[in-house]
């Protein structure tokens, strides 16, 4: 459900200006969802629904117009004594007010965030949307509802995968249209989208992954977890202008999925597709890749809310494969497995055994404004360079938490990973191991045991970097001794580090080590 309205104005009584308070666009969950006991949350004096997860709490709003004016309260915290707030740039832990176990700030515009407090207390995880400008009408020409044209149970006691297959078809017999899903709780079995269709999932929607194998197409199996698996919400092959959007959520029940059913998937597949759009829905507890971009081009992921669990293992949230020309920006990725990377990977085995075509490369990605939460990479190329990845930016990303906060893992191919840069990046926590390191950046070159080879690393930009916490471990290079799997020309700038409260002024006060690593080096 959805409650919009417009705040009055506020008189600012040590001031002289009127200021408006924000439009503010409230979002329900679906009952299926408890409530967090540790969180409540107020925006300009308005509730808004706290969920509990696996992990963290999280809160999802919109608003414009006007500052946001947010008020927490730890509900199981004594007096609060300090806080940490993600992304620090915004400054909140130098403007927030606090009273007992309550605290406040302003938002000035829409972004994600993470609040925690010392001493172990429950995150609370922060999605403040623009306002939805864009929303459909839930009938009409050329719209195709679920619930009342194909009779959808929004109960969520029964699978209602016959009515959304059958307002595609509809959709598509009609040249193209928008599939309607109004509140409601929908499990269902695999969608393919056609062109020229999008999907508009409304506040309070929730498509549900049953993790039942008799409800999916087997798709794959993967070793690594032995699990059967599906691409259970993909786009058809060949298609152009596909968009998925909405304020709804995208549940892929990773817990049972996993651990009982035994059967899990990739939650939303764009797959040998152009032109595709996924921007605003909520994408939870997948046990595999989340949003998983493959072998497509001129895509655009925007606001993407990957919440995912952290006690489950290759759950990555946004995976860039095989593919050309795309855009990931204003997103969050919380899970246990890498949040935003980019791959290239093998022909016709494994998760790839059913993929159209041919296998591709990898380049003119852009990963721009967004937040990381994560036990292993926060930003990452590789694994999987069975093409070519070049010409992948990451920019602007806040790693809030990871094990290895950025870098490249040229393992599992032999092709060359080219022209990648990492900058103005933020680097705010490094805990836990992952491979044996915790550290800022690291970057290596290995066969994986995949008997093809290796493949080099070049021209590399590390540019702009605030370094907030650089790990235990040093920041390896480590390239093989042979010529095709060498590291050559990495190229450091105006690395910042906290603890030094300075730029860096040398390769060791970045604990950066290398070997079989040419060309290395920092200037500026």
């Amino acid at each position: 459900m959805l409650r919009g309205f417009s705040a009055p104005f506020l008189l600012l009584l040590y001031g002289v200006s009127l200021v408006a308070a924000a439009t503010l666009q409230l979002y329900e969950p679906a009952p299926i969802y408890p409530r967090s006991g540790y969180w409540t949350m107020t925006v300009d004096g308005e509730p808004v629904a706290v969920t509990a997860f696996d992990g963290y709490s999280y809160a999802h709003f919109s608003f414009g117009g006007g500052p946001a004016r947010i008020r927490l309260v730890a509900n199981q915290h004594g007096d609060i004594q300090t806080i940490v707030s993600s992304p620090v740039k915004y400054k909140y832990q130098e403007t927030y007010t606090k009273s007992g176990n309550a605290l406040g700030f302003t938002m000035e515009n829409p972004h994600y965030m993470i609040i925690r407090l010392p001493g172990g207390y429950r995150p609370i995880v922060i999605c403040a949307d623009p306002l939805e400008t864009n929303a459909p009408a839930s009938s009409g020409s050329g719209i195709f509802n679920v619930v009342t044209q194909f009779g959808a149970d929004k109960s969520g006691n029964s699978l209602s995968t016959d009515a959304f297959v059958n307002a595609l078809r509809a959709a598509k017999a009609n040249g193209g249209g928008i599939v309607y899903v109004p509140a409601g709780v929908y499990p269902i079995g695999n969608l393919i989208i056609p062109s020229k269709i999008s999907l508009y999932l409304a506040a309070g929607s929730v498509l549900k992954f049953t993790g039942n194998r008799a409800d999916y197409r087997t798709d794959w199996h993967k070793t690594s977890q032995d699990r059967d698996g599906t691409e259970w919400i993909r786009t058809a092959y060949n298609t152009e202008d596909i968009k998925i959007y909405g304020r709804g959520t995208i549940d892929a029940n990773g817990e049972y999925a996993s651990k009982e059913g035994k059967f899990i998937a990739h939650s939303v597949v764009p797959i040998a597709t152009t032109r595709f759009t996924f921007d605003g829905p909520i994408i939870r507890h997948s046990a595999s890749w989340t949003l998983m971009v493959t072998r497509s081009n001129n895509i655009m992921i925007d606001h993407a809310k990957i919440l995912n669990s952290l006690s489950l293992g290759e759950n990555d949230a946004v995976d860039i494969v095989d593919s050309q020309h795309v855009i990931v920006k204003n997103s969050i990725g919380i899970a246990w497995d890498d949040s935003f990377s980019t791959k290239a990977q093998p022909q016709g085995v494994g998760i790839t055994i059913n993929y159209p075509g041919e296998n591709q490369p990898a380049y003119n990605v852009t990963f721009l404004d967004n937040l990381a939460w994560t036990g292993c990479y926060g930003f990452k190329v590789g694994q999987g360079v069975y093409k070519t990845q070049s010409n992948i930016r990451f920019e602007r990303g806040t790693i809030y938490s990871a094990s290895i906060a950025m870098g490249i893992d040229h393992a599992a191919g032999n092709a060359p990973v080219t022209d990648i840069s990492f900058t103005g990046m933020e680097i705010e926590e490094v805990t836990g191991l992952h491979l044996g390191k915790q550290t800022w950046l690291a970057m290596s070159i290995s066969n994986g045991g995949t008997k093809v080879g290796a493949g080099p690393i070049n021209d590399i930009h590390i540019w702009d970097i605030a370094v907030r916490d650089i790990g235990s471990t040093n920041a390896p290079l480590v390239g093989l001794d042979s010529g095709s799997g060498r590291i050559e020309g990495v190229t450091f700038r105006n690395i910042w580090l906290k603890s030094l409260d300075r730029p860096a002024r040398n390769l060791d006060e970045i604990k950066v080590t290398t070997t079989f690593a040419t060309d290395v080096k920092l200037v500026g």
